[in-house]
């Protein structure tokens, strides 16, 4: 891809290019290989025409911190549905998302990304992290409210298993490690964590 034909591309389409680039790169490889040559070589882009995009690097990961959002929260929250139904669809979505993007889990295990983007960044990332933990919280709650959950479910606890149940599949599919495909497995699993939760 020559640089001629990229610019025909809008301003915002590059910039999205230029975050998943970044956020590949950042989750593959780490931060220190973080550099305008290497989004540049992974866009098809001379490293000077970023900075026509961006005024420097940490308005590069700020968008990053956006992108990462927009991918796992897009699906995952959803406002209606039974609660435990509500749980499901964040597990199987957000599952989904990072599996067909490997380098998220690198990015959201890791503060580099949060240092790098200074204070803004770090409380950006621990907020996304929050909001994942307080939907499954609130979710779990209702459930027990319901009656679809047994009264004396402990419900924090409730939420690191999930939380332990998503990343051990992410890890697991990260390593080649599942013997069915992810959506079966994470289907699999939560059928068998859910059977558990009841009783």
């Amino acid at each position: 891809m020559t640089d001629m034909t990229t610019k025909r591309k809008s301003s915002e389409e590059r910039r999205l290019e230029i975050a998943n680039a970044a956020i590949k790169i950042i989750g593959e490889k780490g931060l220190r290989k973080f550099t305008t040559a290497q989004i540049a070589e992974e866009v098809g882009i001379k490293d000077g025409t970023i900075f026509r995009h961006f005024k420097n690097k940490r308005e590069i990961l700020s968008v990053v911190i956006d992108r990462i959002e927009e991918m796992l929260v897009a699906r995952a929250f959803l406002p209606k549905g039974e609660p435990l139904e509500r749980i499901e669809s964040f597990l199987t979505s957000r599952i989904a998302t990072v599996a067909s993007n490997p380098a998220l889990l690198s990015l959201l295990l890791s503060d580099q990304i949060a240092h790098a983007a200074g204070d803004m960044g770090q409380r950006r990332i621990s907020s996304l992290r929050n909001r994942g933990r307080e939907f499954l919280r609130t979710s779990l709650q209702q459930a027990v409210d319901n009656g679809d959950l047994p009264a004396d479910t402990d419900v924090d606890s409730c939420v690191i298993l999930i939380n332990g149940m998503v990343l051990s599949i992410l890890y697991a599919a990260k390593d080649q490690a599942l013997e069915a495909p992810v959506p079966v497995v994470a289907d699999r699993t939560w059928k068998t964590l859910l059977h558990m939760l009841k009783g």
